[in-house]
């Protein structure tokens, strides 16, 4: 009886199995685990790559529909009520039929339009839809829902009336001295900053110390944008003294060991430009491919002589002054053509004389203002040469198409009333000078409009004082200020880089560009020509909102 109490080979016996089925309970939990683990990987891979599928099945939805547009526009020149129908025919609720997306291995993509918003009435909305785009990405049964909302469309206007200041056709932007800019800034070719303003006597330009031009953020927008073309561009600095600089060759764009060059591609960019700049704050450079331009000013007056719609017209040169004022009883709505018949003299043997006869060309003809005096200048002008506005107080409400070149000097330049602008449109260069010449900081030509060259331009504010709300565009531009009062004799030199006490600049700039959206309604509304009404180009689609459900 006492050796079976003390036998433990029973105890042994049974620990034994107690390890075996504690091990063979834990590998099975292991292995469950592991199963498990295996089945919400392979959930969690389904669930990723279905809204993958449905991220790219909206993708390709909006840029089929995108090209398509592009393609029927291109294809048939449509003005804006055909497109609007384009529109409403084209881009409209299809859901619950979708449009199928096959994928590998039994894997799909349901995408349709769930809904379709006007986003607003006002004129750079009303071609334009807010499209809610509904895609369903399905891997091995499991179905991801995405929900995006994205902007098609058009806003009617030419790509330059969406900056402050833009340059076209690869032309490089020159920003001389105190000018300042409110909103964004593109250029298509290099941006050159310099301490100095600049100015003519005669045909020598002269150099006048000043502070780096101030860009600021447009109302609406985070954060002050120079744009330029994602390739090739840089920004170039005059960081020794400007005596050393060759006007000429610098506005040529010809860059030597006298300028610090800094390339707008780096991450830190913005914050090198900044400092070139006078109190500029969360500068923001953007690189990315531009919109050709395409406003082909030399079509829209030679489309207008060969209309047959009514319209004044003028066989020759008109000259404005303040005793003879042929456009002074114009509105809004008149249209105005000035260009020259040509004609050509021959003898008649049948009446033994010279006639005259008409040849069915037109010759170069030019409106010219010199009033020193005020004049009012309304209606739609279609101008067969140059445009020269000189020693007039002018006030305006007028849009204008010029041919040749145009000249604005010596004039003070505002609006007939609060909404009217001046906005022109020309083939040749744009000179625009001594515009409220030395008059107090204070006392501004203040000019809503807007100024576009297919060539060069450039805007004074050395002597000039200029306040525009609008924008300008041209090939090569060249702006160039000073802030303060100045004079024929004296510039505020020691007084440029002065901030009052709230961190702001002193004294405000003699140039100054305010990007103002409401010009684009003034812009609208003036009646134009109907191919000025064709849509021409889209939209990059605006994605704005995404969900997943």
């Amino acid at each position: 009886m006492k050796k079976l109490l003390h036998n433990d080979h029973g105890y042994t016996l049974v620990f034994t199995i107690g390890i075996i089925v504690i091990f063979m309970v834990l590998g099975l939990s292991l292995m469950i685990l592991t199963s498990s683990g295996i089945k919400k990987n392979e959930v969690r891979q389904d669930t990723v790559q279905s809204k993958d599928l449905a991220d790219k099945g909206i993708t390709y939805a909006v840029n089929d529909l995108q090209s398509y547009l592009e393609k029927t526009i291109k294809n048939t020149p449509m003005g804006k009520t055909q497109f609007n129908d384009l529109l409403n025919n084209t881009v409209k609720v299809t859901c619950p039929q979708n449009i199928i997306i096959p994928g590998e291995k039994n894997n799909k993509t349901n995408v349709c339009i769930e809904k379709v918003e006007q986003i607003s009435t006002v004129e750079q909305d009303r071609y334009k839809r807010l499209v809610t785009f509904k895609s369903t990405g399905q891997v091995n049964g499991r179905d991801t829902i995405v929900r995006s909302k994205v902007i098609i469309g058009t806003d009617a206007i030419p790509d330059q009336l969406r900056y402050a200041v833009s340059t076209n056709k690869g032309g490089n932007l020159f920003l001389h001295g105190g000018v300042e800019i409110q909103g964004d800034i593109k250029t298509d070719g290099n941006l050159i900053i310099a301490k100095n303003a600049t100015w003519m006597s005669g045909s020598t330009a002269k150099w006048e110390d000043s502070v780096g031009a101030r860009i600021v953020k447009e109302t609406k927008s985070v954060n002050p944008k120079i744009i330029m073309r994602d390739k090739d561009q840089m920004i170039y600095t005059i960081d020794g003294s400007s005596s050393t600089v060759n006007y000429n060759s610098h506005i040529a764009g010809s860059f030597n060991n006298n300028y610090g060059k800094i390339s707008p591609y780096l991450s830190n960019s913005a914050p090198l430009v900044e400092k070139k700049l006078f109190n500029t704050q969360n500068l923001a450079i953007v690189t990315k491919s531009l919109t050709p331009d395409n406003i082909n000013v030399i079509t829209k007056v030679e489309d207008k002589i060969n209309e047959s719609a009514d319209y004044n017209y003028y066989d020759g040169d008109v000259s404005v002054t303040s005793t003879n004022n042929p456009i002074k009883n114009y509105t809004r709505d008149k249209t105005i053509l000035i260009a020259k018949k040509e004609k050509k003299s021959s003898f008649n043997f049948s009446c033994f004389c010279w006639k005259e006869e008409e040849t069915g060309k037109y010759l170069k003809a030019n409106l010219t203002i010199n009033a020193n005096s005020n004049i009012n200048l309304r209606g739609s002008y279609y101008i067969n040469g140059d445009l020269s506005i000189t020693n007039t107080n002018l006030k305006s409400d007028a849009i204008i198409y010029v041919k040749g070149d145009v000249n604005i000097r010596d004039s003070t330049l505002m609006g007939i009333d609060p909404n009217s602008t001046l906005i022109i449109f020309a083939d040749g260069n744009i000179s625009i000078s001594n515009i409220s010449e030395y008059s107090s900081y204070n006392n501004p030509s203040t000019i809503k409009g807007f100024f576009y060259s297919n060539s060069d331009m450039i805007m004074y504010g050395v002597g000039s004082n200029i306040r525009l709300s609008g924008g300008i565009s041209s090939r090569r531009l060249i702006l160039t200020a000073l802030r303060g009062d100045v004079s024929s004799t004296t510039k505020p030199i020691s007084v440029q880089n002065k901030l009052d006490a709230t961190g702001l600049p002193f004294y405000p700039s003699r140039l100054k560009v305010t990007y103002d959206e409401n010009l684009i309604k003034q812009y609208t509304s003036f009646q134009r020509d109907e191919k000025e009404e064709f849509i021409t180009q889209l939209n990059e689609p605006e994605y704005i909102e995404r969900s997943n459900n």
